[in-house]
């Protein structure tokens, strides 16, 4: 398994699209993206008490913590770095 996503080719941006359709979209894609860090945060919380090997936990919330931190390079790409809310 690959965590490789292949991109269509976009045609060109159609104008009729407006600044404001595109901020919504935009904040809405972010909430989600906020939405998901706080359910692995709380699957990280129950990953400690899990009867395994303290190494396989360790590897478990490592990537987790991974998992969030890519989240939220995507939000801030997505915000350019929070020079924008797209709120």
């Amino acid at each position: 398994m690959t965590n490789v996503i292949p991109f269509a080719v976009r045609a060109e941006i159609n104008p009729a699209l407006d600044a404001a359709s595109m901020a919504r979209t935009t904040a809405s894609v972010v909430a989600n993206l906020l939405s998901m860090v706080e359910e692995i945060k709380e699957l990280s919380e129950r990953v400690l008490p899990l009867p395994y090997e303290a190494r396989e936990v360790g590897r478990a919330i490592q990537a987790l913590l991974d998992a969030i931190s890519t989240i939220e390079h995507a939000t801030a790409v997505l915000t350019r770095h929070g020079e924008r809310t797209p709120f």
